[in-house]
């Protein structure tokens, strides 16, 4: 898989997936005209990106776990072009 910057925080795969980073704890990862945020807790040579159990685009429809995968492995090899490991990290569901 390609990974092209296309700007100074922000890159593309081939697959179409795009991802910037928003701030020092979050991303945003955009594939098909559909955005979702992504937490991240930065580390030294690796970075923990954390999903939910069931991961949602921005406006609360589920991810088709087809889309997800895509999204993971973009995901990584963008990371991996910028330095880091990744790590995805599941949390658990919340009940108020």
């Amino acid at each position: 898989m390609g990974v092209h910057d296309i700007a100074s925080q922000a890159a593309r795969t081939d697959t179409g997936v795009t991802l910037r980073n928003v701030d020092r704890e979050t991303m945003r990862a955009d594939y098909q005209g559909r955005g979702m945020i992504l937490p991240v807790d930065r580390g030294i040579g690796s970075d923990g990106v954390y999903l939910p159990k069931v991961p949602v685009w921005e406006d609360g429809e589920p991810i088709a776990p087809e889309h997800l995968a895509v999204i993971k492995d973009a995901v990584v090899e963008i990371l991996r072009h910028w330095g880091a490991e990744t790590e995805f990290i599941t949390l658990p569901a919340w009940n108020p």
